[in-house]
């Protein structure tokens, strides 16, 4: 870890001790200077076991609150100037830091990069993940990069939201006037298996509804407020 990081990369991890790795090795593949948080959000596999193999991160452990909370919490411990985030299940591609750092460059007012998903999903004979979907552009936080100083202006992730806290996120962004630039390469891969948090859920159950609603009422109001 350098004195003086381009980006803090969060990892929000939770019963994650099979995943997190190949995660941290995907990051620390970017050609780019990281520092990387790890948030153990109340696991209760090896992953605390898992973390302590780790060098040059910054560990952090909580209670069970959920993933924004564990973002929230690694905002704090953020150094850099850019902040992006990558789930323990999932990749980063190899130049993906670096392709973005050049877009926020090029693109001085923008306050977010957002590139695409592609999933992968579990072969249970093999143990191989396979391409199975994408790549989509998804309001996915692995996908992006954030100057640290739209949080500032917008507020962090609620932890009230157990699912779509990132949706509801880049709504804020949106409905907030700021620049997302979005580029069409892949930045992350999603890896499908049985123990991903969101599997099996319909969209009131991940909380996409409400965050849709929010971000109508607050388009109305900024639309009465004009009038």
């Amino acid at each position: 870890m350098t004195d003086a990081p381009q980006v803090s990369v969060i990892v929000p991890v939770f019963n994650g001790a099979a995943t997190l790795g190949d995660a941290i090795e995907s990051i620390r593949a970017q050609e780019a200077q990281v520092e990387i948080i790890v948030v153990d959000d109340g696991s209760t596999d090896d992953t605390p076991r898992v973390i302590e193999t780790l060098t040059d991160i910054v560990a952090i452990r909580q209670d069970n609150l959920g993933p924004a909370a564990a973002r929230n919490s690694g905002l704090v411990f953020a150094r850099a100037p850019l902040v992006a985030f990558l789930d323990d299940d999932d990749l980063w591609m190899p130049h993906k830091l670096c392709h973005h750092l050049q877009l926020l460059e090029e693109h001085p007012n923008a306050s977010v990069v957002l590139g695409h998903t592609a999933f992968e999903g579990l072969d249970p004979e093999t143990g191989a993940w396979n391409r199975v979907a994408g790549p989509h552009l998804l309001y996915h936080l692995g996908a992006a990069l954030c100057r640290r100083e739209v949080f500032d202006r917008i507020g962090t992730f609620d932890p009230a939201l157990r699912s779509s806290e990132d949706v509801d996120w880049f709504l804020r962004v949106r409905d907030a006037g700021l620049e997302i630039v979005v580029t069409p390469e892949i930045a992350q891969i999603h890896r499908r298996n049985g123990d991903n948090m969101t599997r099996g859920k319909d969209l009131r159950e991940l909380g996409f509804i409400e965050v849709v609603k929010r971000s109508l009422d607050r388009r109305r109001a900024q639309a009465a407020g004009e009038r």
